[in-house]
């Protein structure tokens, strides 16, 4: 059985954006967030005794300061060469070779698969094929992957590409592809970078064509659990898929509905209890929390009251730090509403309900006969000192003006909106 682990968009040194920096705990966290996913993924590879790592593109966010970003990442390699595990690396396009200029002496266990056209490494003793080509410039707009070689028979052959695929709406499109192309290669795993998001299901079983996802969050458009995966070969036959998280920092998205609290006290309680639940759901993972409070409320006004909202934020803060000194939050959004509103909206269903039950019975001749015969007995009983229907039209000319008054009176009632 050979193992090897899929990994992308490492970013080393990107900076981590959306949290104001309060204190030296947090700083130092996210300052080293990319590199400790590196670590982690380097420590993996040793635990799990893979034979080799690959990594498809975006291991940097763009031109290094100095040359301590390469030094360093070239220092945990050395670490993978000692227990003779190898690396694939493709360039993606933050660190293409227009964007990351600067030269660095990799050990020798490390492979950077050429820019300028598509290259097959072959590892003979694992019966391995590995196809790649990296980005020569940051704006890719070609197909690369149509020009990939065709699989090398009896061996396991992975096609490593960093690419948008056909699409998406949070990345930039490089190296576009389609599914049909990577098939027709008869590769048996292509291993993606460039989207973020890591899939919870592959893109397509045979061939297994999946993104990593990147290995730790930049922001909390990028929350959830990161990490990179970890295949299984036997002969020619991918046997098994498993993901493993790697991200030493967290962002989380927390939704806490209020809609049936009354007091303020009790809406910053139930705050961070939640906080507190979800921290400890993820193990204690140091975590940055965007909390949104939502529902319609007793506490709507408290909770817009602008001169509050600072008192609000430090309740806050002091509930996020007494869960555990590495939880912080992002951001607190409000979106609650009065609790009136919930009525009249919930009013305006209603008579929309009742105004439309009203037309169709206007509109349906058995329905009105049917009406008009439950209406009659009433009005036989009534005195021509109540109503004179000589003068005032036939039961079933009266009828339609009776039901439209019907339908005012209940909109009124119901303090709906006419629609």
């Amino acid at each position: 059985m050979t193992k090897f682990i899929h990994t992308a968009d490492l970013h080393i040194d990107s900076p981590l954006r959306g949290l104001a920096m309060r204190d030296e705990t947090m700083m130092r966290t996210v300052q080293r967030a990319t590199r400790t996913a590196l670590q982690r993924i380097i420590d993996l590879a040793l635990k799990e005794q893979v034979a080799f790592v690959l990594i498809a593109g975006d291991l940097f966010d763009g031109e290094w300061k100095d040359m301590h970003s390469g030094q360093w990442a070239a220092g945990q390699f050395r670490r993978l060469e000692e227990a003779g595990i190898g690396v694939y690396y493709i360039r993606g396009n933050h660190d293409a070779v227009s964007q990351i200029q600067r030269k660095i002496r990799w050990p020798s266990n490390v492979v950077e698969l050429p820019h300028d056209e598509p290259t097959t490494i072959v590892l003979e003793d694992l019966g391995v094929a590995i196809h790649g080509q990296g980005f020569a410039d940051q704006k890719v707009e070609i197909d690369l992957a149509a020009r990939y070689p065709e699989r090398i028979n009896g061996m396991f052959n992975v096609g490593m590409l960093h690419t948008s695929l056909t699409g998406s709406e949070q990345h930039d499109t490089y190296a576009p592809t389609s599914l049909e192309v990577l098939k027709s290669k008869g590769y048996d795993y292509w291993a993606l970078g460039h989207i973020h998001l890591r899939n919870a299901e592959p893109i397509c079983v045979e061939p297994y064509v999946t993104y990593s996802g990147n290995p730790q969050g930049r922001h909390i458009r990028e929350a959830g659990d990161k990490g990179c995966l970890i295949g299984e070969i036997e002969g020619e036959s991918l046997k098994e898929v498993k993901f493993h998280s790697t991200d030493t920092l967290r962002w989380q998205e927390l939704i806490v509905d209020v809609s049936n609290d009354t007091s303020l006290d009790g809406v910053l309680a139930k705050a961070g209890q939640a906080i507190q639940t979800q921290h400890t759901r993820h193990g204690g993972l140091s975590s940055a929390f965007r909390l949104t409070f939502s529902g319609a409320t007793k506490v709507h006004e408290e909770l817009s009251d602008l001169i509050r909202r600072a008192e609000i934020y430090q309740q806050i803060f002091a509930a996020a730090e007494s869960v555990d000194d590495e939880v912080w939050i992002e951001k607190i959004r409000f979106d609650t509403r009065p609790v009136e509103d919930a009525i009249t909206r919930d009013a305006h269903e209603l008579w929309q309900a009742i105004a439309q039950q009203f037309d169709q019975t206007q509109d349906d001749p058995e329905a009105n006969q049917q009406l008009q015969e439950l209406v009659k007995p009433v009005l036989d009983k009534i005195t021509a000192a109540h109503i004179n229907l000589s003068e005032e039209g036939t039961l079933d000319q009266r009828l339609p003006q009776w039901m439209e008054a019907a339908k005012q009176l209940l909109r009124s009632r119901l303090g709906a909106q006419n629609s």
